[in-house]
This record gives C-alpha cells, sequence and structure tokens, in this order.
C-alpha cells in the first residue's frame, strides 16, 4: 500500500511573554498590542515577588517556573517562550521540564544559564558588588533600578518622556533568584528550535556579554539583530514585536525542515505478502 501524505496547516503558536528583573507582565503591552494586531496571541505573566504585596524575600527560582508551567498549562495547544534578560533562565527550566510542550525558545537579550550555573555567573563582578550591598541595605533585600544605569545603560535610546514612562512600570527586584545555582543536565541535548534577539544598542552588560556570549550556548540558534536598547520592549516595541514574528517564522522552517528529514511512508519499499 502507498500513502500520500498530504501537508496540513500548522496551527498557529500563542507567545508566552517572560519579564525579566525589575519589570512585571505590564511591560510587555506595546509589544502585545503589535502582535494583536497581526492576530498573533501572547500571554505575559507577571512572575511571583514582582506583585504589589508579593513576598519578595522568601520568592525562589522555582517559584518563577512554577508560574510559567501553570501559563503554559492554561494556555495548551501550541507554545512558544519568550524570555527576556533574566527570563532567559526561566524559559530554560520550563523547557527542559516541559519540552514536550515547548515548540519553540526566543531569547531577547536574554541569560542562557548552563547547568550547575548561577545567573549572577554571568554578571560583572560590579554588578554583582551593586546588588549585594543594595539588597543588604533593603528591609526584604530588594533592589531598585538606579536612574542612572536606567539613562545610560538599560533604556540609553529613550527620551526623557519615555524614560518617565519605563520609570513608572518598573518593580523591585528580589535578590536571591539571581544567586541560586540553576539544574538544567538535560537542557544541552534537547533540540527545541530557538531563536536569539540580540540589539545592536544594548549597554546593560559589556559587550558581548548577551551576543556572543550567550547566544552560543544554544543549539544551532536563529540569530536576529535590530537597532534597539536593553528595553527595546518599551522604547522599541514595534521593532521588537516584528523580530518576534521574524523568529516565529523561523522556529516553524525549522520544525518544516525536520519533517522533511524524516523518512515518509510514501518512500518506504513496499514489503512482498505471501
Amino acid at each position: 500500500m502507498q500513502y500520500i501524505d498530504t501537508p496540513t496547516p500548522s496551527p498557529a503558536s500563542t507567545l508566552i511573554l517572560v519579564h525579566g528583573s525589575w519589570h512585571d507582565g505590564s511591560s510587555w503591552s506595546a509589544v502585545q498590542e503589535q502582535l494583536d494586531a497581526v492576530g498573533v496571541e501572547s500571554n505575559a505573566p507577571t512572575l511571583p515577588g514582582h506583585r504589589a504585596g508579593d513576598d519578595r524575600l522568601a520568592v525562589s527560582h522555582d517559584d518563577y517556573v512554577s508560574c510559567v508551567i501553570a501559563e503554559l498549562d492554561a494556555v495548551g495547544g501550541r507554545v512558544v517562550l519568550v524570555g527576556h534578560s533574566f527570563g532567559g533562565s526561566v524559559i530554560s527550566r520550563v523547557a527542559e521540564l516541559r519540552p514536550e510542550d515547548c515548540h519553540g525558545l526566543i531569547y531577547y537579550s536574554a541569560f542562557v544559564p548552563r547547568d550547575g550555573e548561577r545567573v549572577a555567573d554571568s554578571l560583572p563582578s560590579q554588578f554583582i558588588e551593586f546588588l549585594d550591598q543594595a539588597a543588604a541595605d533593603s528591609a526584604d533585600r530588594t533592589i531598585e533600578l538606579p536612574d542612572q544605569a536606567l539613562r545610560e545603560a538599560f533604556g540609553n535610546t529613550a527620551d526623557e518622556s519615555t524614560l518617565a514612562r519605563i520609570r513608572a512600570l518598573l518593580v523591585p527586584e528580589p535578590h536571591a533568584p539571581v544567586f541560586e545555582t540553576l539544574a538544567l543536565p538535560g537542557f544541552p541535548g534537547l533540540r527545541i528550535p530557538a531563536v536569539y534577539i540580540t540589539c545592536r544598542d544594548d549597554r546593560a552588560m559589556p559587550p558581548g556579554t548577551f551576543h556572543p556570549g550567550q547566544s552560543s550556548r544554544l543549539h544551532e540558534p536563529g540569530l536576529i539583530e535590530i537597532d534597539g536598547d536593553h528595553e527595546a520592549l518599551l522604547t522599541a516595541p514595534e521593532r521588537l514585536a516584528d523580530a518576534l514574528l521574524e523568529a516565529l517564522d523561523a522556529i516553524e522552517a525549522a520544525h518544516r525542515a525536520r519533517r522533511e528529514r524524516r523518512p515518509r511512508l510514501r518512500d518506504v519499499p513496499e514489503r512482498a505478502t505471501g
């Protein structure tokens, strides 16, 4: 018998947008508006410890992962995880725990920790000293992003009105999760299509920290470069949304290429029957 395989349209993916440090889910709002306009569904959960009234002293990286897994279960269907900055460490762990539910991974100026590493291991010593000192000075060991850092390193392409808008959205950052040792023993062996978005004007970390420093830790990732700073989700949301759409196309292309490499039923020789 011969079977003819006819391609079926791929179901649309829902993006789960995971924010980074000093942000909450609302930081993705402008990007989500752009995605909505072209019919791409997205959810942007707020991680524990980033909501008003949360216990920021007790929050852990496991809490972050559990939050995103709950979101993944609520969405169902085809999901692509997007991690910004510290959020990259969260989507990596979710992907390792639930690879069958992750259609693709998109890292935007994001950390990709190795097994047994802390996100802190990828930070410069001066930045770690700042985090430790700021936490020591705070009753709940949270850290505020200094205005100078926002202006010169994170939102360095923004005008004054945009900086004021970003500043109003920032939340105190819990200290502990960035210093937790993360278990990712199976992540290097995952073959979930991944794309890394890097921003040419990103000054949040020393040059090369995100790309190629973090992007090179992924297995054959697609690479997209855009003009923008670390806060492109707020300073250049249209540009970032376009990059996310391009990344979705790249993920679909990777899946198609894998399907085409598999033997098809019509290519399997028929066996003689007696």
